[in-house]
């Protein structure tokens, strides 16, 4: 085997349930010539629920040269051999962490990176790793959503009209049975009271987070950016909900699961528990 192919194994294998079973029918010679994101899905036997995963790990192989996107499908660009190498240690990877390995907490570094032209990212780029293994903040907050079976659940101190928006997308993009929750610094924000129809047609539950101290004339309040997701899965990080977050600005932040998550979800409860309810 070569070392070109154990440094892909290394750099891919976060994706390695997907990408699995990608190499592997590239290196029986089945996925010859170009495919759309879903047919990709289909072909690994993967539900359109995975979609976004599908799409990420692409774009990983992408960043890679193992892939490339012609006028927005996909072409394996390893040789045969090669696929079929990749594909058998990808699987195996994913083997040994789904049945075997058990991390009893799971951290990924998530950014938001400037837009180019940008020093930042060209600095980023030229290290060793590049942004290999970064997930872009919009794609793991949107994953999250479509994955919540009981609760969503957002808590931004600062929301914009672009962020305002993006909330009313993250909550509908969840499943109707979860229940969805909204945390706030203060007042309800302009840009969100102007979507609240909206809000409400979801069942989102708002709260502020600003309590009055009796003890010396100061608020109780947070500077938190926490996304969480049932109890055991949860964003933390520095994102606003603000289009400078998203377009322009360096964001950094965790997306974290297991007991560290549901110490985070324990938290975001207690700021629900004390927090004052806001008729929608």
């Amino acid at each position: 085997m070569s070392p070109a192919i154990e440094r892909l194994f290394v750099r891919l294998v976060p994706h390695a349930s997907v990408l699995g079973g990608i190499f592997e029918l590239a290196g029986q010679g089945r996925l010859e010539g170009t495919h759309s994101s879903k047919d990709v899905a289909r072909l690994v036997g993967l539900g359109t629920v995975r979609l976004p995963e599908v799409v990420l790990a692409l774009r990983a192989a992408e960043g890679c040269d193992a892939v490339r996107q012609i006028a927005g499908d996909w072409r394996v660009a390893l040789e045969v051999v090669e696929s079929h190498q990749l594909g058998l240690l990808l699987k195996g990877a994913a083997m040994y962490r789904d049945r075997v390995h058990a991390d009893v907490d799971r951290v990924r570094v998530v950014m938001s990176k400037p837009p180019h032209p940008s020093r930042f990212v060209s600095a980023l780029e030229s290290t060793l790793e590049g942004s290999w293994g970064l997930l872009a903040t919009s794609e793991i907050l949107g994953e999250m959503a479509d994955r919540a079976e009981n609760r969503f659940t957002i808590m931004t101190p600062f929301v914009d009209a672009n962020g305002a928006a993006r909330i009313v997308q993250l909550f509908g993009a969840s499943k109707a049975s979860v229940a969805r929750e909204l945390i706030v610094r203060d007042r309800m924000p302009a840009a969100l009271a102007e979507l609240a129809g909206h809000l409400g047609r979801l069942g989102v539950r708002v709260f502020v987070f600003r309590l009055p101290r009796s003890d010396r004339g100061e608020t109780e309040t947070f500077h938190a950016k926490v996304v969480r997701v049932d109890d055991s899965e949860c964003y933390v990080g520095s994102s606003n909900m603000t289009r400078w977050s998203f377009d322009y600005s360096l964001e950094l932040g965790f997306h974290v699961t297991g007991r560290a998550a549901t110490q985070v979800s324990r938290i975001v409860d207690a700021v629900i528990e004390v927090s004052n309810p806001v008729a929608i």
